[in-house]
């Protein structure tokens, strides 16, 4: 058995905690973690993390109290791009970067904690990590959503092309009013829509613009880059949830939802989250 054990100082401030959200939700919220700094007490600030084998001790220096964490009792550690994070249960945890470790017992730590990081964490179908809410986004859901109403459009617009057609000969203002109908009447849907995506994006506030989405076995996570906040919305939840000829829609109403891009998935991906989604009463394949 390898006892040897490595220390690690860490100050709770206000970077501490961007650095530990970040890690966690990949959220910078100025707001949030300055009200937490400022809730945080001077006597629960200055820690020393020491590991082993087996356990993680973790000191408060101002307090002089000690807790131990053995491995394989922590809810779940996650091993991130910067750091380690130690759940001692589903909402709690501490965050550990990588700076504090030095190289050599950093590489020892993560041979501690190796077979311990897949507890109780849920596979993951698909993330995207910069899903942005913008025109083009917004426009190809509504062109999709729509698609049943551009028909009409488009219909009524080709009757009205052969009624003019009809009515050269009889009479040529006629004729020329019917054509002009015909065109008028399919761009003034078609910009329509394009100002109401316009519009859609405009009226959103710039803090839910951006967000990781994370797609489950069972559910669509969305995670806000810019808030500390996380919701989701089970498969079996949404109205409709459509393969759409550019990607995928999920409709939490009629005119109303998510869309995905295929080029943001790679090929086995798309695989895995359409067999997941077959399940699903209101999942459609064109």
């Amino acid at each position: 058995m390898n006892n040897k054990q490595i220390t690690v100082d860490c100050h709770i401030d206000r970077q501490y905690l961007i650095d530990s959200y970040y890690a966690r939700w990949g959220s910078l919220d100025d707001d949030f973690t300055q009200k937490l700094d400022d809730s945080i007490a001077n006597n629960m600030r200055n820690f020393t993390f020491i590991f082993d084998d087996e356990k993680m001790v973790k000191l408060n220096k101002d307090k002089d109290e000690i807790s131990t964490f053995y491995y394989s009792q922590l809810f779940q550690i996650q091993e991130t791009k910067n750091g380690f994070i130690f759940f001692s249960n589903n909402m709690r945890f501490d965050f550990l970067s990588y700076d504090l470790f030095k190289p050599a017992d950093l590489v020892a730590v993560k041979k501690y904690l190796a077979s311990y990081l897949g507890k109780n964490q849920e596979p993951k179908i698909a993330t995207i990590e910069d899903y942005v809410i913008d025109y083009n986004r917004i426009y190809t859901l509504f062109r999709y959503l729509l698609r049943n109403i551009t028909k009409c459009y488009l219909i009524l617009s080709i009757n009205f092309l052969f009624l003019g057609i009809l009515f050269v000969t009889s009479s040529l203002s006629s004729a020329a009013l019917l054509f002009f109908l015909s065109f008028f009447s399919f761009v003034i849907f078609i910009n329509n829509a394009k100002n109401g995506a316009k519009d859609c994006v405009s009226s959103l506030n710039e803090r839910f613009r951006n967000m990781t989405c994370i797609f489950y076995d069972d559910r669509l996570e969305f995670i806000f880059k810019q808030k500390i906040s996380v919701s989701y919305i089970k498969y079996d939840e949404f109205y409709k949830i459509e393969k759409a000829p550019k990607g995928y829609s999920f409709s939490v109403q009629k005119y109303s939802g998510y869309f995905f891009f295929y080029e943001e998935f790679t090929a086995e991906q798309r695989q895995a989250l359409e067999e997941k989604l077959k399940q699903y009463k209101n999942y459609y394949q064109k």
